[in-house]
């Protein structure tokens, strides 16, 4: 198993973001579920977390950026609705589906030409994005078809002889993964109902 720090512990969100901007992988705590971090712009390193998920390579992977400025760099424009959303549910669990910039892997995106962002609210990914100062994978720490795990103890042992470092916050209180939308038809459209209700999406618009 890779080294194991307590999420609580000071130097563990600098050893997190070390372990990321060194190319490595970790397994993480947010305000949904444990996922796996990595650098989401190297395509390398992506195809990595592909293969420690035993991921389909047509399941695109959704990133957490650092602040609302990041981006510009990774995607095509800004829908009104877009903004609207960002408005009233970042940060936190609603990730947002967008036309990807020429920059974005088509690893990344599984070819789809799209990418899905979320800013968290989680103040551990928060300070860890912030150090990191990039985009980072987030996707479920578990093997494509089992549960979101809520605690590390419910992880595989596949996943985790396989990443780097594990941060452990224990048992976290949502066992819910972010509700998802795709706003790059005119309209908004859900892909996954989560931590926000749809409907409360549509109250908002």
């Amino acid at each position: 198993m890779a080294k194991k720090v307590d999420s609580g512990k000071a130097r563990s969100i600098t050893q997190a973001a070390q372990v990321i901007l060194e190319g490595g992988v970790i397994i993480y705590p947010t305000e949904t579920i444990y996922g796996i971090g990595a650098n989401a712009l190297e395509p390398k390193i992506v195809e990595k977390v592909f293969a420690i998920k035993e991921r389909k390579k047509s399941n695109p992977i959704l990133v957490l950026v650092p602040n609302r400025e990041s981006l510009e760099e990774l995607v095509i424009g800004v829908p009104e609705r877009a903004e609207v959303l960002m408005r009233n549910f970042w940060p936190g669990p609603l990730t947002i589906v967008f036309q990807a910039s020429p920059i974005v892997s088509p690893i990344l995106t599984a070819g789809t030409g799209k990418i899905g962002i979320r800013l968290s609210s989680d103040n551990f990914c928060r300070e860890l994005l912030s150090i990191c100062g990039i985009p980072i994978t987030s996707t479920s720490a578990n093997l494509s078809g089992e549960p979101n795990p809520d605690s590390i103890g419910i992880i595989s042992k596949l996943v985790l002889d396989s990443v780097d470092l594990i941060v452990d916050a224990g048992k976290l209180i949502s066992q819910t993964p972010s509700t998802v939308v795709d706003v790059t038809k005119g309209k908004v459209e859900l892909l996954r109902e989560g931590a926000v209700s749809f409907q409360r999406i549509q109250e908002v618009l």
